[in-house]
């Protein structure tokens, strides 16, 4: 009988370790929510379009490693675009950035006047050393309501390195009939595409010896080769870029129409391109990162 209880205290011990941080998680929640009401009630709203009183977790997985990489975000006093504070938030903000990085704003103050609505920051991180493919430096935000109640929100942006020397973006709203489609390009040497003279496949040469190649023997490298592939059903290419001319495709057809659904492209050293996309679907944003974890378009580059 003394073995059953004892089994009983031990299943019992167990049940409370696997079920303490599911309460502890679901009570954590449960005050936010409450905390939220209770505000609200009061015509007090502090917000922001990224961060978030649970600490939303952003992945991003294209930063060159090398260039800064920024980051915008708002603090505001709205509950919806009815709905205001009635009064002034004074606030708090600061930033613990990464380790081997310098963050261009921290330990901020300031006051979101009831007839200002927002307030816009620019959260710039800076690299001190180049980072690798596949390296992440992780940064949070914090900010604080100081009054006339107190709130906290955060978020935190896990910034990984796609591929070295290489960023890309998408810019788009709401609405709008087509976005862009941003790279840049910070590498500063080139590389040899075809096999000519003593130059195998992958040499890498610096731009000063680029420069003085031939027009003929230029032809041969590029800084970066970009393949973009995407769906064609979604959105679609503007074919009447320059980038469109010098690529390789390749087609999908949709509704019995021939639709290019891919290309690949070399770009130059320290360089950057924009190719417009019309989307299929104008009420669609689809912005990344930070908005999208995952990108409409798949980039790939060597």
């Amino acid at each position: 009988m003394k073995y059953i209880k004892k089994y009983k205290v031990i299943i019992i011990a167990l049940l409370i370790c696997l079920l303490l941080p599911v309460t502890i998680t679901f009570s954590r929640y449960l005050y936010t929510k409450v905390l939220d009401y209770i505000l609200e009630s009061n015509n007090f709203f502090f917000n922001s379009d990224k961060l978030t009183s649970n600490n939303k977790i952003y992945e991003i997985n294209n930063w060159s490693g090398t260039d800064p990489f920024t980051i915008d975000f708002e603090l505001n006093n709205r509950k919806n675009n009815l709905l205001y504070s009635n009064s002034d938030i004074e606030y708090s903000l600061d930033v613990e950035c990464a380790n081997e990085t310098i963050c261009s704003i921290t330990n901020e103050t300031g006051v979101i006047y009831k007839n200002q609505n927002s307030v816009l920051y620019s959260l710039t991180i800076n690299p001190t050393r180049v980072f690798n493919a596949n390296e992440v430096v992780t940064v949070k935000v914090n900010a604080k309501s100081l009054s006339p109640y107190i709130k906290k929100l955060a978020a935190t942006f896990r910034i990984k390195v796609g591929v070295q020397g290489l960023s890309h973006e998408i810019k788009d709203t709401e609405n709008q009939a087509y976005f862009m489609f941003n790279i840049t390009n910070t590498r500063q040497s080139y590389f040899a595409r075809n096999a000519f003279g003593n130059y195998n496949v992958g040499d890498e040469i610096i731009s000063d010896d680029y420069l003085a190649l031939s027009d003929a023997d230029k032809a041969n490298f590029s800084s970066a080769r970009i393949t973009l592939s995407f769906d064609p059903s979604k959105v679609i290419l503007d074919t009447t870029s320059n980038i469109t001319e010098k690529s390789t495709k390749l087609y999908t057809t949709v509704d019995n129409v021939s639709y290019i659904s891919s290309i690949t492209f070399d770009i130059d050293a320290v360089s950057s391109t924009a190719i417009r996309f019309y989307k299929k679907d104008p009420k669609q944003n689809y912005t990344y990162p930070i908005i999208n974890n995952t990108s409409i378009i798949n980039f790939s580059a060597i």
